[in-house]
């Protein structure tokens, strides 16, 4: 069992094998004093096997549910038993015997010290040797994080520093947004479901369905009419807002109250795994969406991502963890939307992101929640099972698209995953401000080029700027078009930041807990089955929620959705954060990588593009950059290039490629270029069968496994040859599932 236990233990700070030694030796005299004192000799000790002083010393820790300090070696456990043995002499007068005594209670005051040392300073790794045995939290996925493991040791001082940041930053934002009730108001319940981050209404996953307290008071939430926080006149309510207990029955209230519970369990847990995890040095959320997430007619640096990565990053900092925020938005000029590009989450994105965001507003006319059903599913075979939040450019006045009986599916199907979205207009009229009476008089903040946001005029890093400033002005737009501005990013980025940084504070609220308890601060967050102590079964468990516990999928196909892997692809287009998923086996010299030339000033937008021209700064140049640019490998006269496709991922058998640049352009690039011929394992692949999908810019080659008499098989090459002719083919993608 000890085995297990040495699995979960974090690494040592510095000075903490010195402690392991003071442990140890205290540990075995005090063992000796025991035996001496209750069976009157020392030699029993003295030849004691190291095999059955390393059970007595095993047994004696847990006993004590100490953090789990174990003998050096064999050989050392000997030397120091050995040492303890002789220092108590071999006399049996009654001075030995109060000695004995003394010994016996000096032991036990010096172990509990010890004890309370290490409950004060975090968990720690066994150490054997000099070789550090780091936790290995398991992969959900079969394939290997491949992370280095740090070593890190999550102390109270850690703890206190995180808190402190954290509260700042909720503290910060509470004050500029006029106070904690507007703040929570625009920033939380806004969303298009409620999240529930009061202390104490963490659901325990051994929990049965109903709420055991049947307090449903916090779901009696204020609606938008009823809030006084500001002008704002009565709106009238959706039907079927998600949110709306004043039209909800009993049961259906309390289904309500218990999915916030739900997902607010899988943001705190989500937290809590990453700040305990040794193997974790950096917090990761990446988003895949258009040219929205990619924020043009911006500077890059104006973009919520990068808006949010600034804002979180201090709280990271100070749990002594990197923060990244990704940014694989993508222009629409590539022809991608968000058919195809979910297939690719884990090239586009690091793999092992611990949120994802989604957001594709204006490309979403209907049947979206079939593409983010298939993330929220795929996600959770990703190693860290990252929540997906959902991103809208727009939003109406009383709720964020919560009115769609499809939204509200979705959101109560696949709460204890934490799926949920924020829309930007919602935040904003949820503050109160009567954006209606001013759009009445000709008034539209939301229109282009609008500044100001009704609430502030400029960006929180704008009003440091002196007011002569252009770039002053600039951070005020709330909309540059359909695109948002820096302003409408920003209220994007805080409600991000606020609730994730709730979510923290309520997991280290747990964790302090459980160190002041003693107890294992591993065994609450991760899976510790075997080897389980009596004590975890007296404690909630705030792991994941299990996969065999998935539901059926509710949009889309479950032969595609319900694998037990996400898609492998291999995506050409810029930019990407995660490794390709399919190898290239050959390639002739007639191919050619390709990526569009695009220059700093790209889908910056003319107002920023002027300013900057004129401040000549290399820096600021770079800034401006976006990431996306379309891209392919292609070829004008023959040649051939064989993918390896990863077989051992590949259970529903789906073959695509996507073919670069325009959303019509899979046709006649493809379907009807008689000179491009695509084989799988030198058998021709018949065009007859073939289908546009995901996207009207992918070829679906082949739909699954047994479809015309096609099998998996140990090794599969997909060959595409182009025979001649004048027709360029730019492939963009290979995706394989």
């Amino acid at each position: 069992m000890e085995d297990v236990w040495r699995n979960l233990r974090p690494a040592p700070k510095e000075n903490e094998h010195e402690l392991d030694e003071a442990y140890t030796y205290l540990t075995m005299g005090l063992l000796n004093a025991i035996d001496e004192f209750f069976t009157g000799s020392t030699a029993e000790v003295e030849m004691m096997s190291a095999s059955t002083a390393a059970q007595r010393l095993n047994e004696l820790q847990d006993e004590e549910e100490t953090f789990g300090l174990t003998e050096k070696s064999s050989a050392n456990s000997r030397q120091l038993s050995s040492s303890s043995s002789n220092s108590s002499g071999s006399s049996k007068d009654s001075g030995t015997s109060v000695k004995l005594l003394l010994s016996l209670v000096g032991g036990i005051i010096a172990i509990y010290m010890t004890y309370q040392y290490g409950v004060g300073n975090g968990v720690k790794v066994n150490s054997s040797g000099g070789s550090i045995n780091h936790p290995v939290i398991p992969s959900t996925d079969d394939t290997s994080t491949n992370l280095d493991a740090v070593s890190q040791t999550f102390t109270k001082e850690t703890l206190h520093d995180t808190r402190q940041a954290a509260t700042e930053l909720i503290d910060l934002l509470n004050n500029y947004y006029g106070g904690e009730n507007q703040a929570k108001a625009m920033l939380v319940e806004s969303w298009q479901a409620h999240w529930n981050l009061e202390k104490g209404v963490i659901l325990s996953y051994n929990d049965g369905i109903n709420d055991q307290n049947n307090d449903d008071d916090d779901d009696v939430v204020n609606n938008p009419g009823e809030r006084a926080l500001g002008k704002k006149k009565a709106v009238k309510k959706a039907k079927n807002i998600l949110n709306d207990p004043d039209n909800m029955s009993p049961e259906e209230l309390s289904q309500n109250h218990h999915h916030k519970k739900e997902r607010s369990t899988k943001l705190v847990t989500t937290m809590a795994r990453a700040l305990l995890n040794p193997e974790q040095s950096e917090f990761k959320i990446g988003t895949i969406g258009s040219s929205v997430a990619a924020g043009h007619d911006n500077c890059h640096y104006d973009s919520y991502e990068s808006q949010l990565e600034r804002t979180l990053t201090p709280v990271f900092a100070a749990a002594k963890m990197g923060l990244q925020v990704q940014n694989a938005g993508e222009g629409g000029g590539c022809g991608d939307s968000h058919k195809n590009q979910v297939f690719c989450v884990t090239q586009n994105l690091s793999p092992d992101v611990d949120i994802i965001h989604y957001s594709w507003t204006y490309f979403e006319k209907g049947g979206a929640e079939e593409q983010r059903e298939q993330l929220v599913r795929w996600a959770q075979h990703m190693p860290r099972r990252p929540m997906v939040h959902h991103l809208v450019a727009r939003g109406k006045a009383n709720t964020c698209d919560a009115d769609s009986a499809e939204n509200v599916e979705l959101d109560r199907t696949y709460a204890p995953f934490a799926y949920n979205a924020f829309c930007i207009q919602t935040g904003l009229y949820f503050g109160g401000h009567d954006y209606d009476t001013e759009i009445a008089n000709d008034i539209n903040r939301f229109g282009w080029q609008h500044h100001g946001d009704g609430y502030h005029n400029t960006t929180r890093y704008g009003e440091e700027l002196p007011d002569d400033d252009p770039r002053k002005e600039s951070l005020g737009v709330v909309y540059r078009n359909w695109h948002p501005g820096p302003l409408g990013f920003q209220i994007a980025s805080d409600a991000f930041a606020y609730v994730y940084v709730s979510g923290l504070l309520l997991a280290l609220d747990i964790i302090e807990e459980d160190m002041d308890s003693g107890a294992n601060i591993f065994e609450r967050w991760f899976d510790t089955s075997v080897g389980r102590r009596d004590l975890v079964g007296q404690r909630q468990l705030l792991q994941l929620p299990p996969l065999e516990n998935m539901p059926e999928p509710r949009f889309c196909d479950p032969v595609y959705c319900s694998t037990p892997h996400p898609p492998k692809c291999l995506n050409y287009e810029l930019p990407t954060f995660g490794p390709s998923g399919i190898n290239v086996d050959s390639v002739t010299d007639d191919w050619s990588l390709w990526h569009e030339p695009n220059k700093w000033n790209y889908m910056v937008g003319k107002v920023d593009t002027a300013i900057f021209k004129n401040k000549n700064d290399p820096e600021w140049f770079e800034k401006c950059t976006h990431l996306d640019a379309c891209g392919g490998i292609r070829t004008n006269g023959k040649g051939t290039i064989v993918y390896d496709l990863p077989v051992e991922q590949m259970t529903a058998g789906l073959v695509v490629i996507c073919v670069c640049c325009g959303k019509k352009i899979a046709e006649s690039m493809v379907l009807n270029n008689d000179n491009l011929v695509f084989k799988l394992n030198d058998r021709i692949l018949e065009k007859s069968s073939m289908d546009l999908y995901p996207a009207d810019k992918c070829v679906r080659l082949l739909k699954g496994f047994e479809e015309d008499g096609y099998e998996k098989e140990e090794k599969m090459l997909l060959s595409v040859e182009v025979l001649g002719g004048d027709t360029e083919v730019k492939i963009s993608h290979v995706i394989v599932l």
